[in-house]
């Protein structure tokens, strides 16, 4: 009986501040010139360090009109190692202000069943929103000012912001520095089509509850980009993009690499120096995240590739680079693995830094990956010799029409070892 009760106060609490809410809101903006005089803000957010690193590239590069800039941030995966990166590049970033979602209520653990999370997902929405509009207006933002620079819809930062801010515009950012491809289309309609799969009640009741006493609009057929930035081909998400393709470079990858606080500058001259005077040819491959059949296979496929290679790769040095978001327990066996069984001198990168920023400097001979988001970029850059580790690709096969398109492109552009 006390948790209904306590459930019908909460409710009636809820819609109380909406009624609130509701009779304090300022009136609209006016559309047009009105509200484009007004003076810019944008607002970017980032859930990784590759998304902030793709942020600091087009702030580096774009000559965008004057606006007053902020980040609102977290670590999607709660990654101390991807935390401690982002806060160091935020440290000297100049945003205007920053806020750290990481505590975010949305964020804890569900623990509530069907029923009571009706009632629990709301308050936490709530709270999270009053803490945003808050931060807001301490920052004296209005809705209708805001530029929302975003990812896709995928994770909590990205869905909340853009349920929140109604009368922002949308601006979409490059997931990280080669995505536009032929998946993303797959990709795109897949969580249209999971959205469009609940259930009437879901769909029909607990949706619009949220929604309306919330302040938080999740709804797919709502999400519109103004605009999008691309470094490969034109955004799926957005009627108009804009071709950003020519800052995939090394003088502009240089450019960017610059802009990071000078002791992690250091700490990657530290790593990478020894390797640049390494003897050559310098081998360097390309990790996705690691588990343990993940990485059964990739020693599986280096023994191979060394053993029917040997003429070309003995004594070589090889450099090892970890994905970006890798919390390093399974990278750290594949480096001992390594250190055993490969007549190389290995090297390993373990670093949250994508790759691109590091290539001016790396310039490496060879470069051994599977699917990798980066694959792309080093072909783009004719930067060594790109090759694709056949077990690689035999152990993560496309799932969907457009994923094969992209699989193929990528296929029939490096040589396959």
């Amino acid at each position: 009986m006390f948790r209904i009760y306590s459930a019908c106060r909460a409710t009636l609490l809820l819609v109380i501040q909406h009624l609130r809410r509701l009779l304090q809101r300022s009136p609209a903006r006016p559309n047009g010139d009105a509200a484009t005089a007004a003076k810019t803000v944008r607002i970017f957010t980032a859930g990784g360090g590759h998304q902030l690193l793709v942020i600091q590239h087009l702030r580096t590069h774009l000559q965008l009109p004057k606006a007053r800039e902020f980040l609102v941030w977290h670590s999607t995966d709660k990654n101390p190692i991807i935390e401690n990166f982002m806060e160091r590049i935020i440290s000297t970033a100049r945003f205007v202000d920053v806020l750290d979602i990481r505590n975010f209520e949305s964020l804890r653990p569900r623990r509530q069943g069907a029923v009571w999370w009706w009632f629990e997902s709301v308050r936490r929405l709530r709270r999270d929103a009053t803490t945003v509009r808050h931060w807001m207006a301490e920052n004296n933002i209005a809705d209708a000012e805001v530029e929302l620079w975003t990812d896709e819809p995928i994770s909590f930062n990205v869905s909340f912001l853009r349920g929140l801010l109604a009368n922002s515009r949308h601006v979409k950012l490059p997931h990280c520095f080669e995505h536009e491809h032929t998946g993303t289309l797959g990709f795109k309609q897949q969580l249209e089509a999971e959205w469009a799969a609940n259930g009437w009640a879901k769909s029909h009741v607990f949706r619009p509850w949220q929604r309306w006493a919330s302040g938080v609009d999740f709804r797919m057929e709502r999400v519109a980009y103004e605009r999008a930035y691309t470094f490969d081909r034109p955004s799926c998400w957005a009627e108009s993009s804009i071709d950003v393709s020519d800052l995939i470079s090394l003088p502009a990858f240089q450019r960017t690499y610059d802009t990071l606080p000078a002791p992690l500058r250091r700490e990657h001259e530290d790593i990478l120096g020894p390797i640049i005077a390494a003897r050559r040819p310098l081998v360097l491959l390309l990790l996705f995240g690691l588990d343990p059949q993940s990485r059964q296979t990739y020693q599986e496929s280096v023994a191979r590739i060394f053993r029917e290679r040997g003429g070309l790769l003995m004594g070589c040095s090889l450099a090892v680079k970890g994905h970006p978001g890798s919390r390093w327990q399974e990278e750290e066996l594949f480096f001992d693995w390594l250190q055993e069984n490969v007549p190389a001198t290995i090297f390993p990168i373990r670093t949250a830094l994508n790759l691109e920023l590091m290539l001016p400097q790396l310039r490496p001979d060879y470069i051994l990956a599977g699917a990798c988001g980066a694959l792309p970029i080093v072909i783009r850059l004719q930067i060594g010799h790109a090759v694709g580790m056949a077990e690689i690709f035999r152990a993560s096969p496309p799932t969907n029409p457009h994923e094969q398109q992209w699989f193929s492109e990528l296929l029939s552009a490096v040589e396959t070892w």
